[in-house]
């Protein structure tokens, strides 16, 4: 059985996007002296961002995964082959 993965285009800009201003958080959180409120603010924001991306991938089916059926065994080639499954 073969898995086929679909990923539309903008479900990976978004993913790149969540990426870059993640990393941009991070460096705000760990390189300023933030108080507590506002670490929380910047990963609650966050938080938001990803969640409403999983939230419009899943209600626009942005990602599909389809099954493809195993192909049809091919017939014998050999004449003996055929020959045998005739019987």
């Amino acid at each position: 059985m073969q898995i086929h993965l679909r990923i539309h285009h903008w479900v990976l800009w978004w993913f790149s996007v969540g990426i870059v201003f993640g990393v941009v958080a991070m460096v705000n959180i760990f390189t300023r002296n933030l108080t507590r409120t506002q670490d929380h603010t910047i990963l609650l924001v966050g938080i938001i961002f990803w969640a409403l991306g999983g939230v419009v991938s899943w209600a626009s089916e942005g990602i599909q995964q389809h099954h493809r059926p195993p192909p049809p065994a091919r017939a014998p080639t050999r004449p003996s082959e055929q020959a045998h499954h005739r019987m």
